[in-house]
């Protein structure tokens, strides 16, 4: 298993979509697959999107030791997501110790994606 040092937190910036609804996107963007390993929506389900041992296209320079994870949205999240992130990110830990989670906005001064602060909503 590769090393991986960061669990990066996105939104689609969408009100709509699924991990389908998102891999077409990153299709015709001119991505492998859906960039991220999983996507949480609305109703808290996860799903996975790329495995964890394929490294992913969700934040460039930072895909190689990161996992992403993608909250269906734009402002505004569900209580059902924010526990759905909980259980991924504990899950995360148990696999890599070491793993810290971040906001794509922390890795790009001209991102806000995910419009919250990870570490205060889930790891409070």
């Amino acid at each position: 298993m590769r090393e991986v040092n960061y669990h990066i937190i996105h939104c689609s910036d969408s009100t709509f979509g699924d991990v389908s609804e998102i891999r077409k996107w990153h299709l015709a963007r001119g991505f492998l697959d859906v960039g991220y390993h999983f996507v949480i929506r609305p109703d808290g389900e996860i799903e996975v999107g790329r495995t964890l041992d394929v490294v992913g296209a969700h934040c460039k320079g930072f895909n190689l030791d990161s996992i992403g994870t993608c909250l269906v949205g734009k402002n505004e999240f569900t209580k059902h997501q924010f526990k759905s992130l909980e259980k991924i990110h504990a899950m995360l830990k148990c696999l890599f110790p070491k793993i810290e989670m971040k906001g794509h906005y922390e890795f790009n001064v001209h991102k806000t994606c995910p419009n919250f602060n990870p570490q205060k909503k889930v790891l409070a």
